[in-house]
């Protein structure tokens, strides 16, 4: 059986490193471009800058998963302490490293106070040693977000053993899935705070990033599926047993209907009727879809699995 475990890493790992980063590009862009503090940016950040909370939550958690799947908390301790460098372990570097600097980068921004302040009292106060230590550890977290929103498609497409999975489609894939679910829990997230006036508007704002991210997701789950029907052997029968075998109702509806067709839907209509409970619905519907797909994928790949992937606890 597929470990629901690893499928939870895969999915909240991306989910939480893309609304990082997602919100990271928004802070980056206002702190460079005076010009954007008036425009899209500063509107849609009302919404994006709980990425840089909710981001580093998420990746964290992920790790519980990891720890979970590999059986015993001894086996995770090894991945920080092999001789040989490995992706694995990278890997699991690189959640530890996101999650210190992103938390890093949160108290000292909290430590520094706001920016109305005038130059000469930061100044004084070394409040602007405390922007730069803040500043430093937002583009490091920023990195490390990057690397852990392509490290698990990449992860899983570096073996030939696993000939469905074996291609670049499927980090191609994992970063579009991870960038859509990303958004999504922002905007879940903002639906909770509408109290604040700004939210609503941030929350329109976004549609057609959301349904921009969606469509590219669907087009590369479009060309990986037309690329597996192209392979023989093992490729053909998973990519068939994902979409007409007894993954049917998982992949159609799950990752085609509520993870695609759904959330576009409610993007597009929303854009001309604006409803804050279909976009949090939609916006449900997106991360469920990100969920079923990583589910479907491993499972589709379950039955061509070899004896060292299990080593890894990808299955159990």
């Amino acid at each position: 059986m597929v470990s629901a475990y690893i499928a939870l890493y895969l999915f909240l790992a991306g989910t939480g490193a893309g609304a990082f980063l997602i919100g990271s590009v928004v802070d980056i862009v206002l702190r460079f471009r005076p010009m954007a503090a008036r425009g899209w940016f500063v509107r849609v950040s009302a919404v994006t800058d709980a990425g840089l909370v909710l981001g580093p939550v998420l990746v964290a958690v992920s790790a519980l998963f990891l720890v979970l799947d590999l059986g015993v908390p001894e086996r995770a301790f090894r991945l920080f302490l092999v001789s040989t460098p490995s992706l694995l372990s990278m890997g699991a570097w690189s959640i530890v490293a996101f999650c210190g600097s992103a938390a890093a980068a949160l108290v000292l921004g909290a430590l520094a106070g706001d920016d109305d302040d005038d130059f000469e009292r930061e100044r004084g106060s070394g409040r602007v040693v405390l922007r730069v230590g803040e500043f430093a550890s937002s583009v490091v977290a920023t990195g490390l977000a990057l690397f852990v929103v392509v490290y698990a498609g990449v992860f899983l497409a570096m073996y030939p053993s696993l000939p469905f999975l074996h291609t670049f489609w499927v980090p191609v894939l994992f970063v579009a899935s991870a960038l859509a679910c990303g958004l999504a829990a922002l905007m879940v997230t903002a639906f909770f705070r509408q109290a604040m006036p700004e939210v609503a508007g941030a929350m329109d704002a976004l549609l057609a990033v959301d349904a921009v991210l969606i469509a590219v997701e669907a087009v590369v789950l479009g060309a990986f599926l037309v690329d597996s029907f192209a392979a023989a052997g093992p490729s053909l029968t998973a990519v068939q047993l994902l979409v007409s075998g007894r993954l049917l109702p998982l992949f159609w509806i799950g990752v085609v209907f509520a993870g695609l067709v759904v959330p576009f839907s409610v993007d597009v209509v929303c854009r001309r009727l604006p409803a804050p409970m279909a976009v949090a619905l939609g916006a449900t519907c997106t991360l469920v879809g990100g969920l079923c797909l990583r589910i479907a994928m491993l499972m589709a790949t379950e039955r061509f699995n070899l004896a060292f992937m299990s080593a890894l606890g990808f299955w159990n």
